[in-house]
Parts: structure tokens; C-alpha cells; sequence
């Protein structure tokens, strides 16, 4: 029965990743974060609009960052570095909660 329940959360896991890469996502969202950051689209790079959260008081950060990278963690790690440079150097410990998406038009 375990070996059942870890096969279907692996695919579980896979179809939602699958899903996650192949929705549509409109091509104003990628345009707006490619703006923010000031760069161009480039395709099958990802896409991160992610909040800064739990920032304690006297720090200031920026409450949305955005990022751009050939993986999702590039894409995130970007925007790590955009809360640092638009905010505090300690607002790249505070994001989270992102939303990645890949542009493959």
C-alpha cells in the first residue's frame, strides 16, 4: 500500500510540473515582468513574479520582484537579487510564494 501511495504522488507530482510548463499563459504577463526587469523576451527562459513576505519591521523591500533565467531556480534566484537591489540586502531572504512560468511562443 505505500509503495501505491509513493508511485501516485510521484505522478501526481510530474503531471502538475507537466501542466505547470504547458498552460497558456498570456503573453502581456511575460511582457510586463521582461519591462520590469529591462530586457527583452527570450524564448524558453522562465519567468518569475514572486512577493516578498514576512519582512520584519525596518527592513524595506519591494512587495512584488521579479526575475528571468534559463531554469526555474535561475528565474528565482534573479528575483532574490532584484528584492536585494531595489530593497534592503536582506529582502532576497524574504521571497517567496512565485509564480514561474516558461515563454515557449
Amino acid at each position: 500500500m505505500k509503495l501505491r501511495s509513493i508511485v501516485l504522488l510521484l505522478v501526481l507530482v510530474l503531471f502538475t510540473t507537466v501542466l505547470d510548463d504547458t498552460e497558456a499563459v498570456p503573453v502581456a504577463w511575460f511582457l510586463r515582468i521582461a519591462a520590469k526587469l529591462g530586457v527583452k523576451l527570450v524564448k524558453n527562459s522562465y519567468y518569475a513574479r514572486c512577493n516578498t513576505r514576512r519582512t520584519p519591521p525596518g527592513i524595506s523591500c519591494p512587495s512584488v520582484v521579479y526575475g528571468v533565467g534559463l531554469s526555474r531556480g535561475q528565474a528565482q534566484n534573479s528575483a532574490r537579487v532584484y528584492a536585494a537591489t531595489f530593497g534592503d540586502d536582506e529582502c532576497k531572504g524574504y521571497v517567496g510564494h512565485c509564480s514561474i512560468k516558461k515563454f515557449i511562443k
